[in-house]
């Protein structure tokens, strides 16, 4: 039997370390990229790691090339790595923070799937990991929510270029991640009440933690070239299942 491969970006903690363990689990070999190596509780035989913050733009593409130079196959890769950015009103934001976000979460992406698509190599699969703040438009998201609306975009532009590989922005719903240790510790503001609705949200079930999100996410993610067309964003809260 042939071993799968996935590439996975943002792998030291949350849901992109959640996604590897389990990926692993199930026998895959798995290339990862983020800042700092994940701690790993499965074998790490079939786990090959390259460092970088994807906001590095000047040395992420020959990064991906390297780490993926004798990889003729990706089944699956997974854009994870992202930032949040600051959490205010559009006016009180700076350029330059909406411009980390934008590097972080978009144009980073961008030169990791041109790097991908070098050459050869064949790819069946791209997640890009979207949210629901790409779509609600909720007080207080500003960068994060215009940064993820246009990660929608850009996967469905790649999505019209590689026809032969199925591409899907995907909403990954509430996970218990780093992140939401921020959200959580920010004074309450009547402003933002998208921030009492996580608060209330934390320690039930409605916010897996990341092994147990990875589990769903990769059955949705086996079933997505059959339920959502090429390039089109989809929420694991509405999929069928």
């Amino acid at each position: 039997m042939t071993t799968q491969t996935a590439f996975v970006t943002g792998v030291s903690t949350g849901i992109g370390l959640g996604l590897t363990e389990e990926l692993l689990s199930r026998g895959w070999r798995v290339f990862g990229l983020s800042r700092r190596p994940p701690m790993l509780t499965e074998s790490t035989e079939r786990f090959s790691f390259a460092s970088i913050d994807v906001g590095e733009s000047a040395s992420l593409v020959e990064k991906v090339a390297e780490l993926l130079i004798d990889v003729t196959q990706i089944d699956l890769a997974i854009l994870n790595a992202g930032a949040l950015g600051v959490i205010s009103d559009l006016t009180d934001a700076t350029l330059d923070d909406l411009r980390n976000t934008m590097n972080v979460n978009v144009w980073s992406n961008k030169l990791i799937l041109d790097a991908m698509f070098t050459g050869e190599r064949t790819v069946r699969q791209v997640v890009t990991m979207s949210s629901g703040a790409a779509v609600n438009g909720n007080r207080g998201w500003g960068g994060y929510s215009i940064s993820k609306s246009a990660l929608n975009m850009l996967t469905k532009l790649y999505a019209k270029e590689q026809p032969q590989t199925h591409f899907c922005a995907f909403a990954p719903g509430l996970v218990e991640t780093p992140i939401q240790d921020t959200l959580q510790s920010m004074s309450p503001d009547a402003r933002f009440p998208s921030l009492e609705i996580l608060r209330s949200k934390r320690g039930t079930i409605d916010m897996p933690e990341p092994r147990e999100a990875a589990h769903q996410f990769l059955a949705a993610f086996d079933n997505l070239p059959k339920l959502v067309a090429s390039g089109e964003f989809a929420d694991i809260r509405s999929l069928p299942g």
